[in-house]
């Protein structure tokens, strides 16, 4: 076969279709209290982002990644970092007290519920699953890690503005899957009570 026949054999890679990754959820006291101040901020900034769907409301943990089909090895392997970090783990309390916008973009950037001193908590748990999933399955996390909760995406820019405490008990650590430009909620994979 010649060089040029082989040029045409070229198959791109697989598309990415699933995205896995470590996160908590908010109680329905807080996902009601979200769903407000989402309402009451897009009215205050003139924005026209729809809220983020209930059921995907969430603080991202740690990233395993994107890919073309369910890694099983990979899976399990993460699962053991977090069963052992959930182990040793108590119910703590997160409480969000900031709204911003993220600048990740020009466009479509997310307004967010961050923190401060309520979000120690949330931080040290994310440096504890952090270390073990490097431990059991070679998954480096971001060097820098901020706890937050995306309420929506918009074009228009928030300055950070302090809001009543949006809070509840951390009980339980999931592994999400999420379906990539899918449009379907996330599937929880995983649990892992503390």
């Amino acid at each position: 076969m010649s060089e040029q026949a082989s040029l045409f054999d070229f198959e791109p890679p697989p598309k990415n279709t699933d995205r896995l990754f470590f996160a908590v959820m908010p109680d329905q006291n807080a996902i009601t209290a979200i769903r407000a101040l989402a309402a009451e901020l897009k009215t205050q900034h003139g924005m026209t982002g729809r809220p983020i769907n209930d059921l995907k409301l969430h603080a991202t943990l740690c990233v395993l990644g994107d890919f073309p089909g369910m890694p099983d090895a990979l899976i399990k392997s993460a699962s053991k970092a977090a069963a052992l970090v959930a182990d040793s783990t108590l119910p703590f309390k997160v409480s969000f007290d900031t709204a911003q916008t993220f600048i990740t973009g020009p466009r479509h950037r997310p307004l967010v519920l961050t923190g401060t001193e309520g979000i120690v908590g949330l931080s040290g748990f994310y440096n504890n699953l952090a270390t073990a999933l490097l431990k059991t399955s070679g998954v480096r996390s971001q060097a820098s890690y901020t706890p937050h909760v995306t309420m929506l995406y918009d074009d228009v820019t928030a300055a950070p503005q302090s809001v009543a405490p949006v809070e509840w008990t951390v009980r339980e650590l999931v592994l999400l899957h999420s379906h990539i430009d899918q449009g379907r909620p996330y599937t929880i994979l995983k649990r892992w009570p503390f």
